[in-house]
Protein backbone atom coordinates (compact mmCIF):
# COMPACT_ATOMS: atom_id res chain seq x y z
CA UNK A 1 0.00 0.00 0.00
CA UNK A 2 1.56 3.61 -0.99
CA UNK A 3 1.77 6.91 1.06
CA UNK A 4 -2.03 8.24 1.26
CA UNK A 5 -1.77 11.50 -0.57
CA UNK A 6 -4.89 14.07 0.93
CA UNK A 7 -5.05 16.19 -2.47
CA UNK A 8 -6.11 12.56 -4.81
CA UNK A 9 -8.21 12.01 -1.75
CA UNK A 10 -10.21 14.75 -2.07
CA UNK A 11 -9.84 14.40 -5.74
CA UNK A 12 -11.44 10.90 -5.89
CA UNK A 13 -13.68 11.42 -3.17
CA UNK A 14 -15.40 13.75 -5.70
CA UNK A 15 -15.61 11.63 -7.82
CA UNK A 16 -16.56 8.41 -6.31
CA UNK A 17 -17.36 9.26 -2.47
CA UNK A 18 -17.72 5.46 -1.54
CA UNK A 19 -14.46 3.89 -3.07
CA UNK A 20 -12.33 7.15 -1.55
CA UNK A 21 -14.28 6.68 1.96
CA UNK A 22 -13.33 3.11 2.36
CA UNK A 23 -9.42 4.32 1.14
CA UNK A 24 -9.69 7.01 4.30
CA UNK A 25 -11.39 4.11 6.65
CA UNK A 26 -8.18 1.97 5.15
CA UNK A 27 -5.86 4.47 5.92
CA UNK A 28 -7.36 6.12 9.74
CA UNK A 29 -9.12 2.74 10.88
CA UNK A 30 -6.37 1.50 13.10
CA UNK A 31 -5.17 5.24 14.24
CA UNK A 32 -8.45 6.45 15.04
CA UNK A 33 -9.62 3.03 16.73
CA UNK A 34 -6.42 3.34 19.31
CA UNK A 35 -6.52 6.85 19.91
CA UNK A 36 -10.46 6.21 21.15
CA UNK A 37 -8.97 2.97 22.96
CA UNK A 38 -6.62 5.61 25.01
CA UNK A 39 -9.67 7.85 25.95
CA UNK A 40 -11.98 4.63 26.11
CA UNK A 41 -10.40 1.96 27.68
CA UNK A 42 -13.32 -0.95 26.92
CA UNK A 43 -12.55 -2.62 23.93
CA UNK A 44 -16.51 -2.16 22.46
CA UNK A 45 -16.55 1.75 23.65
CA UNK A 46 -13.57 2.10 21.62
CA UNK A 47 -15.46 0.61 18.81
CA UNK A 48 -18.46 2.71 18.85
CA UNK A 49 -16.86 5.85 19.25
CA UNK A 50 -14.43 4.62 16.10
CA UNK A 51 -17.45 4.31 14.46
CA UNK A 52 -19.13 7.62 15.35
CA UNK A 53 -15.72 9.48 14.04
CA UNK A 54 -16.60 7.82 10.88
CA UNK A 55 -19.95 8.73 10.51
CA UNK A 56 -19.09 12.40 11.72
CA UNK A 57 -16.24 12.87 9.02
CA UNK A 58 -18.87 11.02 6.58
CA UNK A 59 -21.05 13.61 7.16
CA UNK A 60 -18.27 16.66 7.13
CA UNK A 61 -16.33 15.31 4.57
CA UNK A 62 -18.65 17.68 1.53
CA UNK A 63 -17.90 20.52 3.78
CA UNK A 64 -14.03 20.30 4.63
CA UNK A 65 -12.52 23.31 3.65
CA UNK A 66 -8.56 22.50 4.22
CA UNK A 67 -8.03 24.80 6.81
CA UNK A 68 -5.58 22.30 8.15
CA UNK A 69 -4.93 18.94 6.98
CA UNK A 70 -7.27 16.27 6.50
CA UNK A 71 -5.37 14.18 9.14
CA UNK A 72 -6.02 16.69 11.89
CA UNK A 73 -9.35 17.31 10.81
CA UNK A 74 -10.12 13.77 11.56
CA UNK A 75 -7.89 14.22 15.00
CA UNK A 76 -10.41 17.04 15.65
CA UNK A 77 -12.89 14.98 14.98
CA UNK A 78 -12.00 12.66 17.02
CA UNK A 79 -11.04 14.26 19.93
CA UNK A 80 -14.45 15.89 20.24
CA UNK A 81 -16.20 12.51 19.56
CA UNK A 82 -13.99 11.25 23.26
CA UNK A 83 -14.31 13.85 25.21
CA UNK A 84 -17.89 13.68 24.81
CA UNK A 85 -17.85 10.91 25.94
CA UNK A 86 -15.44 10.95 28.78
CA UNK A 87 -18.26 14.27 29.93
CA UNK A 88 -21.18 11.35 29.68
CA UNK A 89 -19.37 8.62 31.85
CA UNK A 90 -18.83 11.37 34.42
CA UNK A 91 -15.06 11.56 34.36
CA UNK A 92 -13.15 14.59 33.55
CA UNK A 93 -10.35 15.68 30.65
CA UNK A 94 -8.78 17.93 32.68
CA UNK A 95 -6.20 20.05 31.10
CA UNK A 96 -3.47 22.46 32.02
CA UNK A 97 -2.62 25.70 31.59
CA UNK A 98 -0.39 27.16 29.97
CA UNK A 99 2.35 27.41 32.35
CA UNK A 100 4.79 24.44 31.91
CA UNK A 101 8.60 24.11 31.79
CA UNK A 102 10.44 22.97 28.95
CA UNK A 103 9.03 19.56 27.70
CA UNK A 104 12.33 17.98 26.64
CA UNK A 105 12.82 16.63 30.05
CA UNK A 106 15.32 13.38 30.28
CA UNK A 107 13.40 10.37 31.00
CA UNK A 108 15.19 6.84 31.07
CA UNK A 109 13.00 4.18 29.54
CA UNK A 110 11.99 1.27 31.60
CA UNK A 111 13.86 -1.79 30.52
CA UNK A 112 12.63 -5.04 31.00
CA UNK A 113 15.59 -7.92 30.79
CA UNK A 114 14.81 -10.60 28.58
CA UNK A 115 16.72 -12.90 25.77
CA UNK A 116 13.62 -13.41 23.51
CA UNK A 117 12.56 -10.06 21.61
CA UNK A 118 9.00 -11.06 20.67
CA UNK A 119 8.02 -11.26 24.81
CA UNK A 120 10.00 -8.36 25.44
CA UNK A 121 7.59 -6.26 22.95
CA UNK A 122 4.78 -8.55 24.36
CA UNK A 123 5.67 -7.74 27.80
CA UNK A 124 6.67 -3.86 27.45
CA UNK A 125 2.68 -3.81 25.47
CA UNK A 126 1.42 -5.32 28.24
CA UNK A 127 3.11 -3.11 31.08
CA UNK A 128 1.84 0.12 29.32
CA UNK A 129 -1.01 -1.05 29.08
CA UNK A 130 -1.11 -1.08 32.74
CA UNK A 131 0.46 1.88 33.06
CA UNK A 132 -2.04 3.77 30.68
CA UNK A 133 -4.81 2.59 33.32
CA UNK A 134 -3.12 4.79 35.89
CA UNK A 135 -3.02 7.75 34.03
CA UNK A 136 -5.44 10.72 32.93
CA UNK A 137 -7.51 10.37 30.16
CA UNK A 138 -6.55 13.64 28.67
CA UNK A 139 -2.44 12.29 29.15
CA UNK A 140 -3.76 8.81 27.69
CA UNK A 141 -4.72 11.05 24.45
CA UNK A 142 -2.02 13.39 24.44
CA UNK A 143 0.45 10.71 24.37
CA UNK A 144 -1.63 9.05 21.82
CA UNK A 145 -1.15 11.20 19.54
CA UNK A 146 1.92 12.57 19.91
CA UNK A 147 4.15 9.24 20.04
CA UNK A 148 1.72 6.89 18.53
CA UNK A 149 0.19 8.85 15.85
CA UNK A 150 3.49 10.89 15.47
CA UNK A 151 1.58 14.02 15.14
CA UNK A 152 3.42 17.64 15.75
CA UNK A 153 2.53 19.93 18.59
CA UNK A 154 0.66 22.11 16.21
CA UNK A 155 -1.00 19.67 14.77
CA UNK A 156 -2.62 18.66 17.79
CA UNK A 157 -3.34 21.73 18.97
CA UNK A 158 -5.41 21.96 15.81
CA UNK A 159 -7.10 18.84 16.23
CA UNK A 160 -7.81 19.46 20.13
CA UNK A 161 -8.59 23.36 19.98
CA UNK A 162 -6.10 23.65 22.31
CA UNK A 163 -3.08 26.67 22.67
CA UNK A 164 0.42 25.32 21.53
CA UNK A 165 1.44 25.80 25.29
CA UNK A 166 -1.44 24.13 26.78
CA UNK A 167 -0.55 21.10 24.57
CA UNK A 168 3.28 21.66 25.56
CA UNK A 169 1.88 21.58 29.34
CA UNK A 170 -0.40 18.70 29.19
CA UNK A 171 1.80 17.06 27.41
CA UNK A 172 4.79 17.69 29.35
CA UNK A 173 2.42 16.21 32.28
CA UNK A 174 1.32 13.20 31.02
CA UNK A 175 5.12 12.47 30.68
CA UNK A 176 5.46 13.00 34.07
CA UNK A 177 2.40 11.24 34.81
CA UNK A 178 3.42 8.09 33.11
CA UNK A 179 6.67 8.43 34.62
CA UNK A 180 5.19 8.22 38.01
CA UNK A 181 3.39 5.46 37.08
CA UNK A 182 6.81 3.79 36.27
CA UNK A 183 7.98 4.60 39.75
CA UNK A 184 4.67 3.40 41.31
CA UNK A 185 4.51 0.15 39.43
CA UNK A 186 8.31 -0.94 40.06
CA UNK A 187 7.71 -0.17 43.73
CA UNK A 188 5.65 -2.64 43.96
CA UNK A 189 6.95 -5.22 42.14
CA UNK A 190 10.41 -4.85 44.13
Amino acid sequence: MGVFDEKQFLNDYRSNPQAAFRQLMNEYRDKIFTFCLRAIPRRQDAEDLTQEVFIRTWKGLENFRGDSSLTTWIYRIAWNVCASAIDKSGRSLKMFSLESNDDDEDTKPYEIETEDIKFKNMEDKQFLEVLFERIPESHKMILTMYYLQEMTYDEISTATGMPMGSVKATLFRAKASLKNAVLAEQSTVE
